[in-house]
């Protein structure tokens, strides 16, 4: 569906709009591993992608998401990325090639570890409100890299 990350990115904002008081971005302390965007394998990027939007979903489906976000927006993003998974479960299934581990294992560490960095973050920050922009931030550019990925 090609207006999934267009639909996503307009959700997110209105679902996490900017913290009530202004937040200093530094340098996120998560980097993304680009390496896993330059995958010459179409079922590669596609499991790829499904693993980040996972991944997504457990992070913006937590109780510790901030007071200020809109919650119906969030139950709305949540159900576009549960059936963005879904389709790609069943592209991924319809091709043969969803396999036990859904990908090459060190790609599926980098994503693993991306996201746990991600994690980290929000503990050492108390789920802060600023802490939660800056993962906002980082889901916008997930989304415009699971389009890389999936064109």
């Amino acid at each position: 569906d090609a207006t999934f990350p267009w639909d996503s990115l307009q959700l997110l904002q209105a679902m996490a709009p900017s913290p009530p008081q202004p937040c200093h971005h530094h340098h996120a302390p998560f980097p993304f591993p680009d390496t896993l965007l330059h995958t010459p394998h179409p079922q590669q990027a596609a499991a790829t992608a499904r693993r980040i939007l996972q991944h997504l979903f457990a992070t913006l489906n937590a109780s510790t998401t901030p007071q200020h976000w809109d919650a119906h927006a969030r139950h709305h993003l949540l159900n576009n990325l549960h059936h963005y998974i879904h389709h790609l479960d069943q592209c991924l299934t319809d091709n043969g090639t969803l396999f036990a581990s859904q990908g090459p294992r060190h790609l599926l560490l980098r994503i693993n570890k991306y996201f746990a960095d991600i994690h980290r973050f929000l503990r050492a920050h108390n789920h802060s409100a600023c802490a939660w922009d800056h993962v906002r931030l980082e889901a916008r550019a997930c989304f415009q890299r699971v389009d890389m990925l999936i064109r």
